[in-house]
Parts: structure tokens; sequence; C-alpha cells
């Protein structure tokens, strides 16, 4: 919960640079498809290639900053509860088997292009920061 409200009130609204990059890296890449992609194969062609350029390459870029929004919000929750009770509870929510977890456990080329962490992901981030801050 204290993650989830994290998330939504602060980390949400920021934008981390590199996905400023990329929505700039943008802007070139069109214009080079316009030259390159509408006098060879004309506005299919062009169509097409921006279909290519918004769709999976946007939308992955998107979830990956989404996702590590969010396994930022676990890191801030974490000390606010402290990181033992937290990650206690993660591991008991998959120690459940409940059916949800279990699917996003399993995913595999989904999981890139889900902006939600699966359980193990943040339970690992975790462990992870727990480590490197000893």
């Amino acid at each position: 919960m204290t993650s989830f409200l994290i998330y939504n009130r602060r980390l949400m609204w920021t934008m981390p640079a590199d996905l400023a990059l990329t929505l700039l890296a943008i802007v070139p890449l069109t214009i080079l498809g316009a030259v390159l992609f509408f006098p060879t194969f004309g506005a299919p062609g062009f169509l097409l290639y921006l279909a290519i350029l918004f769709g999976p390459f946007l939308e992955q870029r998107f979830s990956q900053v989404r996702r590590n929004l969010r396994l930022k919000a676990d890191m801030e929750a974490s000390r606010l509860v402290g990181i033992g009770p937290f990650l206690a509870v993660l591991e008991k929510i998959d120690s459940l088997g409940m059916e949800d977890v279990e699917r996003a456990k399993r995913r595999r080329l989904l999981r890139y292009f889900s902006s939600k962490p699966s359980i193990t992901e943040r339970i690992l981030n975790l462990r992870d920061a727990c480590k490197s801050a000893v």
C-alpha cells in the first residue's frame, strides 16, 4: 500500500533523463524515416515505419521506465516501514501462491511490455539494495 501511494502520488509524474533523450531521439528518427521511406514506399510505407517506431519501441521504453519507478517506490516504502518487514510481506504474498502472482512470474516476452514488476523482481530488488547498503 505504501509503495503504491508513493508511486501514484509522487513518482508517476517524474520523467527520467533517459526517457527525455528517447523522446528527443524520436524527432530525428521520424524525419529520417520520412526522407527514406516516403519517396520509396509512399504514404503506406511511411505509416508502417511510424507504426513500428512508435508502437512496440515506445511502449517497451515507457513500460521499463514505469517498472523502474515502481521498484524505486518499493525502495522508498521500505525505508519508511523498514526493509525487513516490507520484505517479509512480499515474501508472504509470494508464498501464498495466488494465481495472478504466479501468472506474472511465468511471463516471458510480455514482461518487457509490462509496467508492473513481478513479486520475484520486487523481492530481488530489495535484497540487492539491502546487500549494497551493508
